[in-house]
């Protein structure tokens, strides 16, 4: 990651007193030894995968379609063979499908349907549209309307995925729509020409594909590099079917193999893509994916599978099942506590009935989060929504756990900490911690604290879906842990949506002493783009709160379903930042620029003929070699960069021989963790990612 790529993300006001900036790449997060690109960009629910080169600067850019008709957009800023992909939108170009009245999952496929030198795209979701090109290969522009597709029976296009490909070799695209239920294939044929498309409806059910399990998602490329296009199907199940292609290029022939290729199974709604994104010559597999639901939701949005084989026998090898960003499934709620005392905030979220764990093996400055474990200390409690807080003040973080119950009402769960702040040992102390106050009527209890009356300790607040806060007064003492249920609608505030997830976080962040309120508006479910995140201004006193609203949509940008906020002072620069849960299991990471002036980004020129950068061993375990050539005599730096864009050593400055430089970085002094290199000449600035691992 180029350390300064945040600096290209818009800041969002948020209010006079402060401004938060959207930083995807914030700090780096690794899961089973795989770092993410844009951990911080949210989640996306469900995933389907397209790649492209839509600027025209020779390296494969990414796509996918998700929940609710958005396409996301990441950017490769590094190369074919080293892809560096960084978040630029959830809704590409303000594209928005065609297909009227409905709010379906949206697939998206690029290719040259009009014969003009640049890539347009088909959308899908539930029936096919066309979003024409305007501009040119590198400067896109996808400003006019989408275009309706109909067939000879002036019927829309109907379909649930979609893929173009010529398939019969005659020079235009033609069209394959993936059915929901019955798994066939529907084959619409280009009878236009490769500059002016028309569709026709061929058959309902192409050459006997079928996948069973419904929900086809169709994908063609030359899995065998005999010239041909062979055909992968994903299904609503997980799994992918393999036909090949036993005809020839224009006279197709599909062969059903297998219907469990190699032996991929990502959960649900399996969708497959292709794409060389090492330039080795060979097809590595992406796979899109619905992480399900309730107790049944697992994690990952991106499966990526290396192809270690050769272009005509592929071998497809698991790498992650978080390619892009962070994501737990569904309903994150990130916390940030120092649970093994070590002076650095660790990540906290919870999936189904348990906790996701993300131990920061950086440190206060510079946060490094490595994924541990999904299964926290084997806590178990049924939808939990976690809050840590010290409540025997024993000098270690305790457990509330919030449950869901249908019907109600659900219990609040309290774990004491037996363990030692170091190691710590969570032990039930009660699963009735509230008793007698929630109803049948109550489903959810989200629970947050906050010392909101200046008395020493941390007062409880819960929210339910009944669109209201309970507030409970902590009158715990080290030997008796006791809440007292004071009201159950705290401060009036009311949540006009459904109030099923009305998630809270309480901090002083226009630091007049007092504590403010941040909180879910949980606007209703398909009108994505009304309120989102609430903001209350505390007008009275440490003592004696008065909330008043000061902000109805904090981002009213972005599109942010059930926002669960959690601040802290993450960069130690004396205010909160803001980490973000979405309901699609994402989390978004907003610092805190109040008061910064705006920065500008370096300008990155075109690369000198023969000017190249290259990396010895990374990792670096700790000792690594950097590389460089120049074509002239000329002022270059090389210098080593931390993630948060200090300069960590500089190996060399000044004026420079032509040829090639190598110099040895032995990182033995550095954190394990990733470092940026980093070469600059007048002309010419380059960089590259390392890890150091000890």
């Amino acid at each position: 990651m180029r350390w300064w790529i945040w600096l290209l993300f818009p800041a969002v006001l948020c209010a006079q007193d402060f401004e938060f900036q959207l930083q995807p790449g914030a700090f780096p997060v690794e899961i089973s030894g795989w770092q993410l690109y844009q951990p911080w960009a949210g989640g996306m629910d469900p995933s389907t995968p397209e790649f492209c080169d839509i600027d025209d600067d020779s390296d494969i850019d990414f796509f996918t379609g998700s929940q609710y008709n958005y396409y996301w957009f990441f950017e490769n800023i590094g190369s074919s063979q080293t892809p560096e992909f960084h978040y630029v939108s959830f809704m590409f170009d303000s594209i928005y499908p065609v297909c009227p009245g409905t709010a379906y999952e949206s697939d998206i496929d690029f290719c040259d349907i009009d014969a003009d030198g640049d890539l347009d795209a088909f959308l899908c979701n539930g029936c096919i549209g066309v979003a024409i090109n305007q501009g040119t290969s590198s400067q896109r522009d996808f400003s006019a309307l989408p275009d309706t597709l109909f067939d000879q029976y002036g019927e829309y296009l109907w379909a649930t995925r979609v893929s173009a490909a010529d398939i019969d070799a005659d020079g235009d695209f033609d069209l394959f729509g993936g059915t929901w239920y019955t798994g066939e294939l529907r084959f619409f044929e280009n009878i236009g020409t490769a500059q002016i498309y028309q569709f026709e409806l061929v058959t309902e059910s192409w050459q006997n594909v079928q996948a069973p399990e419904g929900k086809a998602d169709p994908y063609f490329g030359d899995l065998d590099a005999d010239g041909d296009l062979d055909l992968l199907v994903g299904t609503g199940a997980g799994t992918i079917y393999f036909y090949r292609n036993d005809g020839d290029s224009a006279n197709p022939n599909m062969t059903f193999v297998t219907s469990n290729y190699f032996g991929i199974d990502v959960g649900d709604d399996a969708s497959p893509e292709l794409a060389d994104i090492d330039s080795d010559g060979d097809l590595d597999l992406f796979v899109g994916r619905d992480p399900g639901s309730g107790q049944n939701v697992t994690q990952g949005n991106i499966f990526f599978y290396e192809n270690i084989g050769a272009p005509e026998e592929p071998n497809f090898v698991y790498r992650t099942s978080n390619y892009l960003i962070y994501d737990n499934g569904s309903y994150s709620r990130p916390l940030l506590v120092d649970i093994d005392a070590d002076g650095d905030p660790d990540l906290f979220s919870h999936i189904g009935s348990r906790l996701i764990f993300y131990r920061n093996d950086g440190n206060v400055v510079n946060p490094y989060f490595v994924y541990e474990t999904d299964n926290f200390n084997g806590i178990s409690v049924f939808d939990i929504i976690p809050w840590f807080y010290d409540i025997d003040d024993d000098g270690d973080y305790d457990l509330f756990a919030g449950e869901s119950a249908i019907p109600g009402p659900p219990q609040m769960y309290l774990f004491i900490n037996r363990g030692t702040p170091q190691v710590p040992d969570f032990v039930l102390y009660t699963d009735d911690l509230l008793p007698g106050v929630f109803t049948q009527g109550s489903v959810i209890l989200n629970p947050s604290m906050a010392d909101i009356d200046a008395d020493g300790d941390d007062d409880l607040f819960v929210s339910t879906n009944e669109a209201t806060i309970y507030f409970f007064e902590n009158v715990s003492t080290p030997s008796l842990i006791q809440f007292n249920f004071i009201t159950s609608t705290w401060q009036n505030i009311i949540d006009p949506g459904y109030g099923q997830h009305m998630f809270s976080c309480f901090y002083d962040i226009d630091q007049d002493s007092d504590l403010d309120l941040f909180l879910t508006n949980d606007a209703y479910y398909y009108e994505p783009w009304e309120k989102n995140l609430v903001f209350y201004s505390n007008i009275g006193t440490p003592q004696n709160a008065n909330m008043q609203l000061e902000i109805e949509d904090v981002f009213p940008e972005l599109m942010i379903w059930q926002p669960a906020p959690y601040l802290l002072d993450i960069d130690q620069d004396g205010d909160g930042d803001l980490f973000l849960g979405d309901t699609w299991g994402g989390i978004r990471f907003f610092r805190n620029i109040t008061g910064e002036p705006p920065a500008v980004p370096p300008v990155m020129l075109h690369p000198q003929a023969g000017l190249e950068l290259s990396l010895g061993p990374n990792p670096a375990n700790p000792v690594t070699w950097i590389s460089f050539s120049l074509p002239a005599p000329q002022e270059a730096t090389l210098a080593i960069y931390n993630i948060l864009g200090a300069r960590v050593t500089t190996l060399t400055s000044g004026l420079q021989k032509p040829g090639t430089h190598t110099y040895f970085w032995n990182a033995s002094q550095s954190s394990s963790g990733v470092y940026i290199v980093r070469l600059e000449t007048a002309e010419y600035t380059s960089s590259q990612r390392v890890t150091v691992v000890k």
